[in-house]
């Protein structure tokens, strides 16, 4: 039983340090993530360990919360994929998505968010039919759909518009 805690602890570990940048996974003993839920489930033969319930996962400035978490793994325990689903925010510092749904690819290193995503940084913010996150180039997309994408931005400088002087003849 303590292997299986263990499993998924390494997998959860392996996602949070996607997150923070690293993009490897890698597992220290000096890392520690705080996962709390209404339940979970494991199921080894399938591959899935499955979180319920006012999910809260914390490592680090990196949190996220969603209603339910899935994690699928291989034979070899690797995570194939991860799925939140249900009023999901991903929190790091001034850095907050939001949406129905987020789902992590580690072969490819993509993350995509969607059902009314909105990622917000500060003030700004952006919003769209879909997120997509790929952690390999650091390129993030947003797509539209029905609704357009949309985006507001604030600067830090105000804008003003200076009139060019009147030459007198």
């Amino acid at each position: 039983m303590r292997i299986k805690y263990f499993l998924i602890a390494a997998v959860l570990l392996c996602f949070f340090s996607l997150f923070q940048g690293m993009g490897y996974c890698a597992i220290t003993t000096q890392s520690k993530t705080d996962i709390t839920s209404d339940s979970l489930m494991v199921n080894n033969k399938k591959n899935i360990a499955v979180f319920k319930g006012h999910v809260v996962a914390i490592k680090g400035s990196l949190k996220i919360l969603s209603s339910v978490l899935n994690v699928i793994y291989t034979k070899k325990n690797k995570i194939k994929m991860l799925v939140a689903t249900g009023n999901v925010h991903i929190i790091k510092g001034k850095d907050n998505i939001t949406g129905g749904k987020a789902v992590y690819y580690n072969k490819r290193k993509i993350a995509v968010i969607t059902i009314n995503p909105i990622a917000y940084e500060g003030k700004n913010k952006i919003a769209g039919k879909e997120i997509m996150i790929n952690f390999k180039t650091g390129i993030s997309t947003v797509i539209g759909g029905k609704k357009r994408v949309d985006a507001v931005v604030y600067s830090n400088k105000s804008l003003t518009v200076k009139k060019s002087p009147v030459k007198k003849k």
